[in-house]
């Protein structure tokens, strides 16, 4: 008997974690999906679609500010300093990654442009929580990674 419940409790127990395991996959796939269309809308130089995905009372850390910009007013200023010039021509997400709980989930990637033969290599850090609007992001990082030798 001892044996049957053990057996039942560890079954409940992998079916939950692979229901997470793929909960977590698919949340993966739609953050990457809200990264792409910002970034493709930094391809054309337009930054609205990288501030819709953007909380009210999001915090930005980026090499470009002197120190954290607090709320969506403040990001959106030094956005619309970028309207109208494409940022890079192409670019790479790599490494994704989602560590989920529950509302809450941290996106970590390795983000890659090209432009004009050059090519830049940014550590990414988005933190978003799940709206009734969907995923929004409440804190993004940003940082330059360690030149190649």
């Amino acid at each position: 008997m001892k044996q049957a419940i053990l057996a039942g409790t560890a079954a409940v127990w992998l079916l939950g974690m692979t229901a997470s395991a793929a909960s977590d996959a698919d949340t993966l796939q739609q953050l990457v999906a809200l990264e792409r269309q910002a970034m493709d809308g930094w391809i054309k130089g337009d930054p609205a679609p990288a501030l819709a995905i953007l909380d009210p009372e999001v915090t930005y850390f980026h090499i470009m500010t002197e120190s954290r910009l607090d709320g969506l007013p403040a990001v959106k200023a030094l956005f619309e300093n970028y309207r109208g010039r494409p940022l890079f021509e192409s670019y790479e997400i790599a490494s994704p990654k989602a560590q989920v709980s529950g509302d809450i989930a941290v996106l970590t990637y390795v983000f890659v442009w090209h432009a004009g033969g050059n090519t830049s290599r940014w550590n990414s850090t988005q933190i978003y929580r799940k709206t009734k609007e969907g995923w929004r992001v409440i804190h993004s990082h940003w940082s330059q990674t360690r030149p190649n030798a």
